[in-house]
């Protein structure tokens, strides 16, 4: 007789704790959710984005904050949205600068409610720098010349430390190293460049010590963080024939250039070192129009 009654009351007991737990749970608010119009954007450097972040939360939002990272590192103070910026959907904008390309660039958007309760999303913007950002952000060494003719690297010793720096206001310079060629780096100032962005043509102008302009053409088939490599054409290698080679040159020859980045730094020194020579060798520099079509 006792042993069913504790059955049974046993029952009873295990049944109303599932009702009181069940009740309980029914009233237990969901917790918050957000969400955005995009998860993944790919964007150049300096330009903007604009996401929509929608959320629904029972028991009400307290706040959302935005935290941007770099490879994981939260940078800077995130940033709150509390109170009546919480009423609707909220948009977010951000303007890339070029350092976050540098970088995986991601914000994380986090809601907690008026429970304590949070929720999260994640979105990855694919940062590119343009050619032109690139040629500026960088100083390129000339690190190799390719002869088309032969597949084989056909690059004077003299220019093998010498090193390119563009500068934003149209003018570029080169640091002739250690080693220096028996004319033209005792020749030439170097002036100006263009870059035509839809073609990727480089123009870079130079005027000689008798005052002729001369402009080189490359037209750059790849440009990254890392590297340069452009397509050039040579005139007149064909006099610099001596008979002993095994591929004499023709009088038009066809090359791939290959630069490598260089972080830009204050050692940079135009020409020959020391700063007796930062004029050039021809002191000058031409006004020339570089079309580039």
């Amino acid at each position: 007789m006792y042993k069913n009654f504790s059955t049974t009351a046993m029952t009873v007991i295990l049944m109303m704790s599932v009702i009181i737990t069940t009740s309980c749970d029914e009233d237990d608010p969901a917790v918050p959710t957000i969400a955005l119009s995009e998860t993944a954007i790919d964007v150049k450097a300096e330009e903007s984005i604009s996401v929509t972040v929608t959320f629904q939360s029972e028991a009400g939002a307290k706040s959302i904050t935005v935290s941007k990272l770099w490879d994981g590192e939260v940078q800077g103070t995130p940033e709150d949205s509390t109170g009546a910026d919480l009423e609707g959907n909220l948009v977010f904008e951000y303007d890339v600068i070029q350092d976050d390309a540098d970088h995986v660039l991601t914000f994380n958007f986090l809601i907690e409610d008026n429970e304590g309760q949070t929720g999260q999303v994640e979105l990855v913007v694919n940062v590119e720098l343009t050619s032109r950002q690139l040629l500026l952000k960088y100083n390129w060494l000339l690190s190799d010349e390719i002869r088309n003719k032969t597949g084989a690297s056909d690059i004077t010793d003299a220019y093998t430390d010498d090193i390119y720096r563009f500068n934003a206001d149209g003018t570029f310079d080169k640091s002739i190293g250690a080693k220096a060629d028996d004319f033209g780096d005792a020749w030439y100032n170097y002036c100006e460049w263009d870059l035509n962005e839809t073609t990727n043509r480089l123009l870079m102008h130079r005027t000689g010590a008798f005052l002729a302009n001369v402009v080189d053409t490359l037209d750059i088939t790849m440009i990254t963080s890392e590297a340069i490599e452009a397509d050039v054409t040579y005139l007149g290698l064909d006099a610099f024939n001596t008979g002993n080679e095994d591929v004499p040159y023709e009088a038009v020859e066809a090359y791939v250039k290959k630069f490598t980045a260089q972080v830009k730094g204050d050692s940079f020194d135009p020409y020959k070192a020391g700063a007796e020579d930062d004029a050039g060798p021809a002191g000058t520099c031409n006004d020339v129009e570089l079309v580039n079509e």
